[in-house]
């Protein structure tokens, strides 16, 4: 055989290895039937175009096709080059009928669209599918083909020896010859297969699966049925591409008045896929509201469609290829085995550190152990069959390729141990997270208030930041350490938030404020003269308070403010998403400040900037900033566009929202605990948290733009430039930490010990199902419906001390943890719309309403985010309680806060709320060899009070105002057109350099 042909198998091998690694991450799969018609109609067009080219071939090659070549093998049996004698080619038994054919492919074409049909109807509600069965597919196959497929040609008599006799040499004969000897490696392999997906998916998602909807019954049960049309058209396929194969054998040329069986079966794909044309018209015709989602493709959909598009009609080929040489059966496994050993691989390559995600490593050894088994079975059985009905490259057994096959079992055994060996967990990690929070702590005090006196203050600046400070720095310092500010010289926050700005000119600055303001999108402005803040523009009256708030704010030092417009964003959500490319030419082209001498003296802003601040009337008119993107995945479009193209985040969609992404969490975990607060929030490295926060699934008043314009904004998602500021909600005590004698703040220990939770469900405004992936409805869910197994990291009831991960059902850990959990919605569903409202409503039950103060009762108290920032975390922090917070917004006091020491962090998932709770509060089952945790009360009591002290000395209003004193004095800096030359500088005595201003 020509060796060229091996690139045939080898491209079925790759195709089948790509599809099982991008398919679980396909943007692909964000617009199913979309892609599904796409892939139908190329892939139909792709197998006539290969038909016509091959019937071209074998027409022009047809007198040479009987042609033997009188070679033997040495061992009796003709050559793989051989052609079969004409007489023994032409027997065919069991052809199909040209009735029969049609028949086939009418039930085709039905089973396609009934199959597409059940594949949406699951992908709406993936969540709730259940472990899938497909695995058995090539085992039902292989039944097929030993024991009702056609027979096509008898044994030739040089292969006919005496029939076995005995019942061993009948089971040999069985599992190594003709056409049973498929059955026994497809089995291993469906057995290995299905075995590592169950383990694999046994940690799922927190993302709902609703039983008021009654999905969670109905998915299952579409799997199973789509799985059984999955085995009728894979029959009907085995069929006609056998049949085809057996044509193009019989009949060196096509007949005249026909077009080839497997042409035939593309012209069905492309019927198929016509099929769905029409079912899009006639949905974009009835439903106006679809039309937008029928034709919206945005980049990242196009490109995975894209690949897609190529490979599958490749590997469609390579098959179609692959069954001539191999056999149906055979093209059949070569697919399986490739997607069965990267599907084997990639889960022992998950989990490695500290044991998470928790799975046996023995069985997917196993696993492994059995598809090696399976492979050279089939080798054996292909080898020593001489009854093969298709050519082949010859593949024989000696001593030294069984010897090779034995090592290559051996080499994956070992390996395999040798890989997953892990070393013991050396403890829990909530200890060494403690430690390293506590050191961590330490470490920023001691830098955040290195400077005693203005001059160390100004040197500490310049050192820091490399440049000199802004003009009035000396009435900020004044204003700071007159209010025992112990935070003096790390401001990074404001330095992180403004450097973006300085790429722009003073000039473009204000311009851009003044544009915005003009754009009037739920934006309020601030106007500072001759040191008088006041409100302008046409701000809502049901946002008034923040803008009276924020003036309250500034009065306290805004006489030492130049004159400013500011723009401040009325909405939860954050405005500003500019994307990596831009972002990356603002850094490069952003301002270098020039050194200067203590000789230069202090220049101060202009004076007359006042006139400088364009007024809204005064701009032409010109396109809104601001796109309305609420009710809208924002993701892709605002989440995520700050990140690197070759990012995760840019890269993968991880659809499927049941599974649990352990390779989006591990880069900011120790297991399954948060070890970096900061990075966990960090959109690049997650990307199925687009599936997980109201604000990238549906945010409810979301206008975004991608242009870098200054808003001051409350809070921001980590890949958003708003500019943060103190919130006027604490600083006007809207949620204010207050006790007294009916609702007193009793010590941790005589608290409850419970973890409480009460609030409303309103972190996005749900109207296509999107609730089911909020973050505030899945900790309800978790805490109060029956959902899947959860992790929760316990001691292994044995004497060794050691700790492993288990898999528990959320009602068992809820009777077993000491600390009890009472989480609820209050009032009635809102930011919801269409039957999202009594979905929820069902699902959910509701709690009674309380008085804030009602909280300082429990010991732990969860905070989340809602439509923004927690507004609630400060007062929370402020009590005698501990704090479990998870969120994605980040504020003005962020670095401030560490996580361990003040708080006890929680991933956006969820998955390690449990096994923290079972760490403090203790976890018990009276049973012998039990797997008990003793609570670790004082190491909680010592969060709750470290949150506290912190707290009051860090989170004041004192603090809020020093902040945003600080942050406009840079912001001046940024929109005066001396921007390089203004700055205070003291001379080497220390003291206050000579005005130039």
């Amino acid at each position: 055989m020509d060796r060229k042909a091996l690139l045939v198998p080898c491209g079925l091998v790759l195709g089948s290895s790509y599809l099982s690694t991008s398919l679980p991450t396909s943007f692909a799969l964000d617009r199913p039937l979309h892609t599904v018609g796409v892939v139908l109609l190329l892939s139909g067009l792709a197998i006539i175009a290969y038909e016509t080219w091959a019937w071209k071939n074998r027409r022009s090659t047809a007198n040479e096709r009987y042609v033997a070549i009188p070679l033997t093998e040495g061992n009796g049996r003709p050559s793989s080059e051989e052609a079969w004698p004409p007489e023994e080619r032409t027997f065919r038994r069991g052809a199909l009928s040209r009735r029969g054919l049609a028949a086939l492919l009418v039930l085709l074409l039905f089973g396609l669209c009934g199959r597409i049909a059940l594949f949406f109807a699951v992908m709406k509600d993936v969540a709730c599918t259940g472990p899938t069965v497909i695995a058995f597919l090539p085992l039902v196959l292989a039944l097929y083909h030993g024991f009702c497929a056609p027979t096509h040609r008898p044994v030739p008599a040089w292969s006919a020896d005496s029939p076995p006799t005995s019942p061993l040499d009948r089971i040999v004969h069985f599992f190594l010859y003709g056409p049973t000897r498929y059955i026994l490696p497809s089995l291993l392999l469906s057995i290995a297969s299905f075995l590592t997906t169950l383990k694999t998916s046994a940690l799922r998602s927190t993302y709902i699966c609703p039983i008021a909807t009654s999905a969670a019954s109905t998915i299952p049960k579409l799997q199973y049925l789509g799985f059984v049309l999955d085995c009728a058209l894979a029959l009907i396929l085995y069929r006609l591409i056998d049949e085809s194969v057996s044509q193009s054998e019989s009949a060196p040329v096509e007949p005249k008045d026909g077009t080839s069986i497997n042409g035939l079966v593309g012209y069905t794909l492309i019927a198929s896929a016509l099929v769905l044309a029409v079912a899009g018209i006639v949905v974009y015709a009835a439903m106006p509201e679809h039309r937008q989602w029928l034709l919206s493709a945005p980049r990242e959909y196009l490109l995975s469609l894209l690949r897609l598009s190529l490979m599958i009609p490749i590997m469609m080929l390579c098959f179609i290829v692959s069954a001539r040489m191999y056999g149906v059966m055979g093209a059949v496994l070569i697919a399986a085995f490739s997607s069965a050993y990267i599907g084997v691989l990639r889960a022992l390559a998950t989990g490695v550190s500290y044991s998470f995600p928790p799975k046996s490593t023995v069985g997917l050894s196993l696993c492994l152990t059995l598809l090696t088994i399976a492979l050279i079975l089939q080798l054996v059985a292909d080898a020593t069959d001489e009854t093969q009905n298709r050519p082949k490259i010859p593949v024989r057994l000696g001593r030294n390729q069984i010897i090779s096959f034995v090592a290559v079992l051996v080499f994956f055994s070992v390996g395999v141990a040798i890989y997953r060996y892990q070393k013991p967990i050396p403890g829990h990690p909530i200890p060494m997270l403690m430690a390293t929070a506590n050191d961590q702590q330490e470490r920023w005090a001691s830098q955040a208030h290195q400077s005693k006196t203005l001059a160390e203050a100004v040197i500490h600046y310049q050192e820091r930041y490399h440049r000199d400070p802004p003009p009035h720095f000396d009435k900020w310092y004044e204003y700071a350490t007159t209010r025992d500010s112990i935070v003096i010289d790390d401001f990074d926050n404001i330095e992180e938030d403004l450097t973006l700005f300085s790429s722009l000119s003073p000039a473009e600055l204000r311009q851009r404020t003044a544009g915005v303001l003009a754009d009037n999108d739920r934006l309020g402005g601030i106007r500072i003269r001759d040191g008088k803040a006041e409100v302008f523009g046409n701000a809502p009256g049901s946002h008034k308070w923040m803008l009276d708030g924020i003036v309250h704010m500034l009065d306290k030092f805004v006489e030492f403010v130049p004159d400013m417009d500011l723009a401040f964003n009325l909405n939860d959500e954050p405005r500003v998403a500019v994307p990596y490319k831009q972002l990356q030419e603002a850094r490069v082209h952003r301002e270098h400040y020039p050194s200067h001498t203590s000789a230069d003296g202090t220049i101060d802003f202009r004076p007359d900037r006042a006139s400088t601040w364009l007024q809204t009337t005064e701009l032409p008119q010109a396109p809104p900033f601001f796109e309305n993107a609420w009710m809208k995945s924002s993701f892709q479009t605002y989440g995520s566009t700050a990140c690197p193209t070759d990012s995760r985040a840019r890269k993968d969609r991880p659809w499927d929202t049941g599974i649990f992404c352990s390779a989006c969490a591990a880069p900011h975990s120790m297991g399954a605990f948060v070890a970096n607060w900061t990075r966990s929030a960090n959109p690049c490295h997650q990307p199925d948290i687009a599936n997980l926060h109201g604000l990238h699934l549906s945010p409810g008043t979301l206008a975004g733009t991608h242009e870098l314009v200054p808003i001051f904004s409350q809070s921001r998602a980590p890949g958003y430039a708003d500019i943060r500021y103190p919130s006027p909600w604490n600083y006007m005590d809207k949620t204010k930490y207050e006790f007294g004698e009916k609702f007193p703040d009793p010590r941790f220990l005589r608290k409850d010990d419970k973890l409480f939770w009460r609030g409303a469900t309103t972190e996005g405004l749900s109207t296509a199902g999107s609730w089911k992936g909020m973050l505030r409805q899945r900790f309800v869910h978790l805490l109060n419906n029956e959902t899947s197994r959860q992790p929760i990291f316990l001691p292994t009831g044995n004497k060794n001390g050691k700790l492993e991960y288990v898999m528990e059902r959320p009602e068992t850990i809820k009777q077993l943890l000491e600390t009890k959990m009472d989480a609820h919605f209050v009032n009635e569903i809102n930011h919801c719309g269409g039957p999202d409202c009594d979905d929820q409503a069902r699902e959910f039950g509701f709690g009674n309403t309380i008085d804030f103060k009602n909280h300082w009762r429990y010991r732990y108290l969860f905070d989340a985010d809602g439509a923004g920032f927690s507004g609630r975390f400060i007062p929370f922090l402020q009590s005698n309680s501990v704090v479990f917070k998870t969120a994605l917004f980040r504020e003005w006091y962020e670095g401030r806060l560490i996580a361990w020491k003040h708080f006890v962090p929680v991933d956006i998932r969820l998955h390690d709320l449990f096994s923290s709770l079972a760490y403090f509060g203790g976890y018990s089952l009276q049973e012998k060899g039990s797997r008990t945790m003793e609570p670790k009360i004082k190491e909680a009591e010592s969060i709750a009070r470290a949150g506290k002290v912190w707290t009051e000395k860090v989170l004041r209003k004192e603090d809020m105002e020093i902040y945003m004193f600080r942050l406009l004095l840079e912001w001046g800096r940024l929109t005066d057109e001396r921007r390089k030359d203004v700055g205070f500088r003291m001379d080497t005595r220390g003291r206050k350099g000579k005005d130039n201003g």
